[in-house]
């Protein structure tokens, strides 16, 4: 007698059952390890603004002053910062002055274009000698904060540094307002898309509605 073996083989519907699972596993892979990388990269941030807060603070000890480019909206900014600087900014390595004497070298920001809002990010600092901001402008990844080094005070929107730099709680498209008629938006609102150190408590610093 013959005998009929049966064939073994996946069915069409099989077959999308199991792309579908991969998909899914693979979607929720790419998610987790930018979640990861993100974190990283704030982490990397934050630190580096620390550490550039203590060697201004060494300075103001040892000087009496804090490292001044000749204003608060003198704005100077690191050698990767993707935006172009006018006459009142600078842009370069030493983009905190007379810092030799305290590190060989000062931090670049870690390529954080197209961070924040999609504009560039970059390391930024402005000083009258007595008061100072310094700040990863635009930088966090991964969407806006409201807790660490979370300041609303900081710099103007995208575009350029340099003169008329420094802006307290400032509303419209810097502080989060948008839109017609206005309302806060925090994914338009840059300081809580920067990480920022600042020994300035003149700013009224009360958050929009919504903030």
């Amino acid at each position: 007698m013959k005998t009929t073996g049966k064939k073994i083989g996946f069915t069409i519907v099989e077959l999308l059952i199991v792309i579908v699972v991969i998909a899914v596993l693979a979607a929720i892979t790419v998610v987790a390890y930018n979640g990861i990388q993100n974190r990283a990269k704030n982490t990397q941030v934050q630190n580096d603004i620390r550490q550039v807060s203590k060697l201004i603070e060494l300075y103001n000890a040892d000087m009496g002053s804090y490292p001044s480019t000749g204003g608060l909206n003198n704005v100077y900014t690191d050698s990767n910062c993707v935006l172009a600087t006018d006459s009142g900014g600078y842009k370069g390595a030493n983009w905190i002055p007379s810092m030799s004497a305290y590190t060989s070298s000062l931090p670049q920001n870690p390529g954080l274009s197209g961070t924040g809002r999609g504009e560039g990010g970059c390391y930024v600092y402005a000083s009258d000698g007595t008061t100072y901001i310094l700040s990863a402008w635009n930088a966090k990844r991964g969407g806006p904060t409201s807790d660490v080094m979370y300041r609303r005070l900081g710099f103007r929107e995208g575009g350029f540094f340099g003169d008329n730099g420094y802006m307290c709680n400032h509303p419209g498209n810097v502080g989060g307002l948008t839109g017609s008629p206005l309302a806060y938006s925090a994914q338009y609102d840059y300081y809580k898309q920067s990480y920022t150190i600042s020994n300035i408590t003149s700013c009224n610093e009360t958050p929009p509605s919504g903030a």
